[in-house]
């Protein structure tokens, strides 16, 4: 890994890039065993559990349990916002139109970047929970209402 370094650094600094310590982490896997410091100029880079990269946690476990509880509270704050401009009486949205809004702000947050994501059944079951109860205030529904599932 030192060596790897060494040489983006040289490669770097020959066309005027350099690589800002403050920057940089390393993040260890399960089995990697090598427990020697890598060195950037003369500063020791830091050795870390869990990072975000791109508005997405990586962890050295490769569990995704930060980045969809992170992905749950986000879309909640998204939706938190919406609810000013659903519940406007001066703005007549139509459903289709409220549906459209929702797929494209809420549920785009939601499940940004879950691709990449190993679910458990109970990640998954608290996904489809919050997806669940977006839906229910989308359409007004409150717990005091009596719907079953059924058809």
């Amino acid at each position: 890994m030192r060596k790897l370094t060494v040489g983006i650094e040289d490669e770097g600094s020959k066309v005027g890039l350099c690589m800002n310590v403050s920057k940089c982490k390393i993040i260890v896997y399960n089995n990697w065993n090598d427990s020697t410091e890598v060195e950037i100029g003369s500063s020791v880079v830091e050795v870390v559990e869990d990072f975000c990269y791109l508005e997405s946690f990586l962890s050295s476990n490769s569990n995704c349990d930060k980045d969809y509880q992170t992905r749950i509270g986000k879309a909640a704050s998204v939706f938190g916002r919406l609810k000013a401009v659903w519940k406007n009486k001066y703005i007549c949205l139509s459903f289709p139109v409220k549906l459209k809004m929702y797929e494209s702000l809420v549920m785009s947050t939601l499940l940004y970047s879950a691709e990449l994501w190993p679910l458990t059944v109970t990640q998954k079951k608290k996904l489809e929970a919050a997806h669940h109860m977006f839906q229910r205030r989308l359409l007004g529904i409150t717990w005091r209402d009596k719907i079953h599932n059924d058809l």
